[in-house]
């Protein structure tokens, strides 16, 4: 039987979106998730999911680090063509300290898919939503209740994601925002974001 959140996200799989991070976060207002990506008070722009990625594919782009930002009720969601800031535990903790809540969903090109979520500055877990194993890759807790909640799909594994997502934020993540002009800030290159890069990427 098919999950129905996962089958709601099915356009993950089917519009093109081969490689993103979209985050959900709670408990903060939009400045303050910007700045926690490291954005700080950098100047607003609009751009369209698709424009990033025509502006990504110059040979000009160089370290070209553009982030969507809308916010959906109480939280702030951020998207991210090709980016990964989102990824980064480092990022997560930033975005959750002192009583925040944190989730994202990562994906590239080459089939690699992560989630990750974050309370109160701490990454509570790290895994693949469609490994069959579902087994947490440097967790710091048991898998989570909510994550057993959701059947993946391991033929949709964006799907899966965003399902997990909603699940888990209450937030439905809106197809249109991969087409409609949102507001966007240009974050700093990863590489140079941390003192301690190691230690910024570890769980």
């Amino acid at each position: 039987m098919l999950d129905t959140l996962v089958e709601r996200y099915r356009w993950a799989e089917q519009d093109g979106l081969v490689a993103l991070t979209i985050t959900v976060v709670a408990g903060r207002t939009e400045d303050e998730v910007v700045q926690a990506f490291g954005a700080g008070r950098a100047p607003r722009r609009i751009m369209t999911f698709r424009q990033i990625g025509e502006v990504l594919a110059l040979p000009e782009a160089g370290s070209f680090h553009p982030m969507l930002v809308v916010s959906a009720g109480s939280c702030v969601v951020t998207i991210e063509n090709t980016g990964y800031h989102g990824s980064i535990p480092e990022i997560a903790r930033r975005a959750s300290a002192n009583g925040g809540r944190f989730f994202s969903a990562y994906w590239d090109m080459h089939g690699d898919h992560q989630v990750m979520y974050a309370e109160d500055g701490c990454v509570q877990v790290v895994f693949d939503p469609a490994d069959e194993n579902r087994r947490p890759a440097g967790a710091v807790v048991p898998l989570p209740r909510w994550a057993e909640g959701v059947r993946p799909d391991s033929a949709a594994p964006g799907a899966s994601s965003l399902a997990l997502m909603e699940r888990v934020m209450r937030v439905r993540i809106d197809r249109d925002w991969m087409v409609e002009p949102l507001s966007a800030v240009i974050l700093p290159d990863p590489a140079t974001m941390f003192d301690d890069p190691e230690a910024a990427w570890r769980p």
